[in-house]
């Protein structure tokens, strides 16, 4: 193999004309890799790590999904980051021109630039209850620590029979204080605004906007204080969680047979595959962008996010099934009520931290850790956004254009999820279009980058940047997997039979519509000139 850049490679490069000549696609690099990959690697502890856990109320099915998980993660989660982030290196650009490579692809950035919008939109939520929380910790004792009595439905102290119905203090601090939950679901409408909540809520933005409006600079200063926190309290907490009477019951009840009688548990299991090493989202792909102009080694960058991945998110997932386990043997109750959800972690998180001695302390470090989480989290995607909507035309007037992105971020996150109906549309999101279209939009990139644009000279690109050719189980990985992650997302589209159903296909078509829309119109263009030179000739 030659040292030379493969033609393609020079096509794409050649083709930005002489703007390209006279600035780089994007002038931001970092200095070495020690920061290009702190970065990288930071994408993979956010707050979808540590909060985000679909099975925490099923003890019975933790096991069996973190199983599964992992295993996807192997073959379907790294790769994809793998490519995702070698897409960024190999074209110096953001995730909508990256696609230059194959036109008709140029969907897919919109696509991936929607589910940013929409996971941007349920993070910055997940900062506001944070803060809450965060603030609550510094009462004379924790809240829910005991019952309150105005409590409505009724609460139970630890220790007791928990009634059909009644519900932990956590829980019930947590529904009736900090959302001022509607019970009757969106029967009747959204409710009321939740003001605190809602001061709440803008100030996460207001923080996000100072974040984002430094560029990516100011987030790689975040990460290293942020990481480094993270796992000191994951640490601490696990060795905590080690000691919980009943902390083992999620390895005694879980029930295995669910893998073969239950297929959604699979499809959630791809799905957090793909959430949790950020794939399908954009971000790889503009961080990509930014690496280094020296050659380095992709690979270990890539393994070394995967493995700040996996550790991250099963220490959260031991603390909070060995928590869950707990309050089962506090309460001497096959179930503890805990709602399916984005509730069920946070709720966790309270009830440990009530727990422990000192927990006043413990609370309002784990709180602003998960609150500087989300933050950053959040930024990330509003950078992502940033970079691809902003071009050179509007590089003087960028900032208003972030104003004008994080004010309407607030508004809608203001009229929805800081509503006592809150709670519902955020467990709506994150179950449809959050999560589900991206398993569509990671076997779209693979079979572009498979079998359009080739995959042996993508493979040479990725060794002409950065000095390594990927490995054969990256390949075989990137061929097989696409019809695979197909056969998962058809494998519930014909769940239509609630109206949440419905809302939810209609917010992932919309999601996916750009692709089809792009393909459509490239294929009737490339028909039209075939007929056209044809009756030339």
């Amino acid at each position: 193999m030659s040292d030379t850049v493969s033609s393609r490679t020079k096509t794409l490069t050649e083709s930005d004309g002489s703007e390209a000549s006279e600035e780089p696609i994007i002038s931001d690099r970092w200095s070495n890799n020690i920061t290009y990959r702190q970065l990288v690697i930071s994408s993979c502890i956010g707050i979808l790590q540590l909060w985000w856990h679909p099975y925490v109320h099923d003890l019975s099915k933790l096991i069996p999904f973190i199983f599964l998980y992992n295993v996807f993660s192997i073959f379907i989660g790294y790769p994809m980051f793998y490519l995702e982030l070698a897409l960024g290196v190999v074209t110096k650009k953001g995730v909508l021109r990256c696609w230059d490579l194959a036109p008709m692809a140029r969907g897919i950035g919109f696509a991936m630039i929607l589910c940013s919008v929409l996971t941007a939109l349920a993070l910055g939520a997940v900062a506001a209850w944070c803060l809450a929380l965060f603030v609550h910790s510094f009462h004379s004792f924790l809240p829910w620590l005991h019952c309150a009595a105005s409590a409505m439905p009724a609460c139970a102290a630890r220790h007791r029979p928990l009634p059909l119905g009644s519900e932990t203090p956590a829980q019930s601090f947590f529904f009736n204080f900090v959302l001022n939950l509607k019970r009757d679901g969106l029967e009747g409408g959204l409710g009321n605004v939740v003001w605190e909540l809602t001061v709440y809520f803008v100030i996460c933005w207001l923080l996000i906007y100072f974040i984002a409006v430094k560029r990516i600079y100011s987030y790689s200063k975040l990460v290293l204080f942020k990481d480094v926190m993270a796992y000191f309290v994951l640490v601490c907490f696990a060795l905590g969680a080690a000691r919980l009477n009943g902390a083992t019951a999620m390895f005694r009840l879980c029930d295995w047979s669910v893998l073969a009688n239950n297929m959604e548990i699979w499809r959630d299991a791809v799905e957090y595959s793909l959430v949790e090493m950020s794939v399908s989202q954009g971000a790889l792909i503009m961080l990509g962008a930014y690496c280094p102009k020296e050659r380095h080694r992709l690979r270990v960058t890539a393994m070394l996010a995967f493995v700040a991945s996996k550790t991250s998110c099963m220490i959260s997932a031991f603390v909070l099934g060995a928590t869950h386990g707990a309050l089962q043997y506090d309460y001497d109750a096959n179930s503890t009520g805990t709602w399916k959800g984005a509730s069920a972690s946070l709720v966790l998180w309270e009830d440990f931290v009530a727990r422990v001695p000192g927990s006043q302390f413990w609370s309002a470090l784990l709180f602003f850790t998960l609150f500087v989480v989300a933050l950053s989290s959040t930024a990330l995607l509003v950078q992502t956004i940033m970079s691809s909507l902003t071009g050179r035309s509007m590089r003087k007037i960028r900032w208003a254009f972030l104003i004008l992105t994080c004010v309407l971020f607030g508004i809608i996150g203001t009229m929805t999820l800081c509503s006592q109906g809150g709670l519902y549309i955020l467990n709506f999101l994150m179950e449809w279009p959050v999560g589900r279209p991206r398993v569509l939009v990671a076997a779209m990139c693979a079979i572009v980058v498979t079998y359009v644009y080739g995959q042996s000279t993508f493979c040479e690109d990725v060794f002409f940047a950065v000095g390594e050719y990927p490995g054969v189980f990256m390949r075989v990985c990137w061929a097989v997997t696409p019809c695979f992650l197909v056969g998962i997302f058809l494998s519930g589209a014909s769940a239509f039979h609630t109206r949440e159903a419905v809302a939810g296909w209609a917010l992932i078509a919309l999601a996916l519509l750009p692709m089809a829309i792009i393909m459509m119109f490239y294929a009737i263009f490339k028909c039209r000139v075939r007929n056209i030179v044809g009756n030339e000739k």
